[in-house]
């Protein structure tokens, strides 16, 4: 085994750089080799560390993608949400302006014009329903006094018809 020298190293990391280091007395073809096998090895383990690093952060970054385009769907239909209620709201808004319109016009039909009628005693229907309530009263009134019209003048024809038989008779007899 004279032949044969056994090399026992360190690789040290200094910031960015590798520096090994070689304890022995080993001359040789096999010294060079080593330390640049063990600088490669170092440059692999920090390029893994950083691709793991990277890995790790590409996830975060593809959870917070997915986070955030989840907050823009929300967002979204919550937006599209507010706008039907909006067009709904307007919607009943209009439908009540018309239907008020409608009953404004009904009711100025009813009235008539309000410039022929200025000096009306009666401006409500209640009063109204009192006077038609007199009226037809009185109209029962007036139609019960046109019966006994007719039945007085009833008899009166008959009683003018027995007069007139009576003194035709006392004429002729």
């Amino acid at each position: 085994m004279a032949g044969r020298q056994s090399v026992k190293g360190c690789v040290v990391l200094q910031g960015e750089r590798v520096v090994a280091v070689v304890q022995a007395s080993a001359s040789g073809k096999w010294v060079g080799r080593d330390g640049f096998v063990a600088e490669a090895a170092v440059q692999f383990d920090r390029i893994n560390g950083n691709m793991a690093r990277l890995e790790r952060e590409l996830e975060k970054s593809r959870a917070m993608v997915a986070e955030m385009a989840e907050e823009a769907n929300r967002t979204r239909r919550f937006q599209s949400f507010d706008e039907t209620l909006k067009n709904s709201r307007d919607y009943k808004i209009t439908d009540l302006q018309r239907c008020c319109k409608d009953l404004k016009s009904r009711l100025d039909t009813i009235e008539g014009d309000k410039t022929t009628f200025l000096g009306l005693a009666y401006r409500s229907f209640e009063p109204i329903n009192r006077k038609l309530a007199e009226l037809g009263a009185l109209q029962m009134q007036v139609e019960r006094a046109e019966g006994a019209a007719r039945r007085n003048e009833a008899l009166f024809f008959g009683a003018l018809a027995v007069a007139a038989m009576a003194l035709a008779s006392h004429l002729i007899f």
